[in-house]
């Protein structure tokens, strides 16, 4: 038996709007970390200038800056880092999973919200700003803070599609390895995050994970007959659930978060769990301090 989809909730309401330039204001200036070998997030590695050092070779990179003497020394491929002006810029990388229409308020809400607002202040103090969502559009490239209207309406234009984590690293690859990379999703099967996150590492970049956190996400079902939903599929199944089986899910939800943690801290990666507000609370204090997530 099969059980229509939720529908999308429409992310920007009248009132969404107009909180905004609060909400924006509240994150204030995203800022990055200092990579090793780096002297400072203002600078990024090139192809001419100042040489700052290696970095392990990574499929893909440029055989022209391999550095042979260091591999004849060390039987090792690094490639040569130069210094050159970077443009200051920040991704966002959208989860477009059929699962995230799951949740109250919608996990698909909070996460576009938050897109939004991220965006926001990156199009206030950065450069330029990027937005990849495998599966749908292609990549959209937004600059200066009159692009907000353009990040809206590209954001609400998203469609509903799963699409394999894996298919994020050529997206993200397309203009050359991002530096910053903000990550929004539900990251559900952590062995398909795992080469995204360790491929973006070793080439330079910094990726940041934010799950749109729901209260449900760490709480046992219910007591009693509970229909379970395929978010995906729509396809359902109804099952008894008992004492002895609400507190093993409510294990199993504990250790998947614990395992979410884990495994950014090991690729190098930040992690947050973002309490998700109620889709009519569009007070500031949720989204304030969210900048100093600037690096990975």
């Amino acid at each position: 038996m099969g059980l229509p989809l939720p529908a999308v909730a429409a992310p920007f309401s009248g009132a969404f709007r107009a909180a905004l330039p609060a909400l924006i204001a509240a994150v204030g200036q995203p800022r990055g970390r200092t990579l090793p070998n780096e002297p400072s997030r203002s600078r990024a590695p090139g192809h001419s200038g100042t040489f700052v050092g290696h970095r392990p070779y990574a499929p893909g990179d440029d055989l022209r800056r391999i550095d042979w003497a260091a591999y004849a020394r060390s039987g090792e491929l690094h490639v040569k880092r130069f210094e050159q002006e970077e443009r200051r810029a920040a991704t966002l990388l959208l989860d477009l999973s059929p699962r995230l229409l799951c949740g109250s308020p919608q996990r698909r809400l909070a996460q576009l919200r938050l897109a939004a607002v991220l965006g926001g202040a990156m199009l206030r103090h950065l450069d330029a700003l990027a937005v990849v969502a495998p599966g749908g559009p292609p990549n959209a490239l937004f600059a200066g803070v009159a692009a907000q209207e353009g990040l809206l309406l590209h954001l609400e234009r998203l469609p509903v599609v799963a699409a394999p984590a894996a298919a994020a690293l050529p997206l993200l690859c397309q203009r050359g390895v991002p530096q910053r990379v903000y990550w929004l999703g539900d990251f559900a099967g952590l062995d398909a995050v795992a080469p995204v996150l360790a491929a973006v590492r070793r080439r330079g970049g910094s990726v940041t994970g934010i799950l749109p956190a729901l209260a449900s996400d760490l709480q046992p079902p219910v007591l009693g007959y509970q229909r379970i939903v395929d978010p995906e599929t729509g396809a359902s199944h109804a099952v008894v659930v008992d004492q002895a089986m609400a507190e093993a899910v409510a294990s199993e939800l504990a250790a998947h978060a614990r395992a979410q943690a884990l495994l950014f801290a090991q690729s190098g990666c930040r992690w947050l769990r973002w309490p998700v507000p109620a889709a009519d609370d569009l007070q500031t204090a949720p989204y304030r301090g969210l900048a100093v997530l600037g690096g990975g």
